[in-house]
């Protein structure tokens, strides 16, 4: 199960944030000690870190765990507090805390504001991964998460192989490749073994397929040029 870590010495108000949150099947480890905190914060199962400011008397001590916090979790910190203070409040988020809140603090309102910045935090995780599995070469754009290829905003009609040797000669842009670094690259993941002169045939037959379909595309200016007697090079 997903799990909150929260710190505080506070047990009734620990008891009520952990009944809420199961309801939206989180579970809530409840720590005060600094050595479980930090033991707490690196497993991998913990989504959120709540810390009540008021868990020990002086704040440089605070103000110190979540300087170890930040350093090992990379999820949400939520911060609050019973009394609003300014400079508390300013110290917190330069030390890189998500929220700091204060006065009217119950289960209620920590979870409420615990679970959107764990929906904030997922949403950016999200973009980020979509922008890592995709990939631009002038006007084309390589979904990896799709296995597809588009040519501004249109979907290609690759099939699979050709949409990987594709993307292999984009990887390599401007590079003479070998029809045998071609293969390996595609097909054999960089083992040598197999017969040479088929090796060769199916990597002209499918590049010619690829050149065909990037022929058809009106004003595209990337073309796969044959190096006779050695293999390709994509421009």
């Amino acid at each position: 199960m997903q799990s909150l870590l929260l710190v505080t010495k506070q047990l009734r108000l620990a008891a009520d944030v952990s009944q809420l949150a199961l309801q939206d099947e989180y579970f809530v480890n409840s720590v005060s000690d600094d050595e479980d905190i930090e033991i707490m914060a690196k497993k991998d199962n913990v989504f959120a870190v709540i810390i009540d400011l008021s868990v020990f008397d002086d704040f440089g001590h605070v103000k110190n765990l979540i300087e170890r916090v930040t350093k090992t979790f990379s999820g949400p910190i939520i911060t609050f507090d019973n009394h609003y203070d300014d400079l508390k409040e300013r110290d917190c988020f330069e030390l890189g805390v998500n929220d700091y809140f204060s006065d009217y603090v119950d289960a209620k309102r920590i979870i409420l504001r615990t679970l959107k910045r764990v929906k904030i935090y997922d949403e950016m995780l999200e973009d980020t991964d979509k922008a890592k599995r995709k990939e631009h070469f002038k006007d084309f754009e390589i979904s990896l998460k799709h296995f597809q290829v588009k040519y501004k905003g249109e979907v290609l009609n690759f099939t699979p192989k050709e949409f990987n040797i594709f993307y292999y000669l984009i990887r390599h842009h401007d590079q003479v490749l070998s029809r045998e670094q071609i293969f390996n690259g595609v097909w054999r993941e960089d083992r040598d073994d197999g017969d040479a002169f088929i090796s060769s045939r199916i990597v002209d037959m499918h590049v010619s397929h690829v050149r065909d379909k990037l022929k058809d595309l009106p004003g595209n200016d990337v073309e796969i040029k044959t190096v006779r007697g050695f293999g390709y090079v994509l421009q």
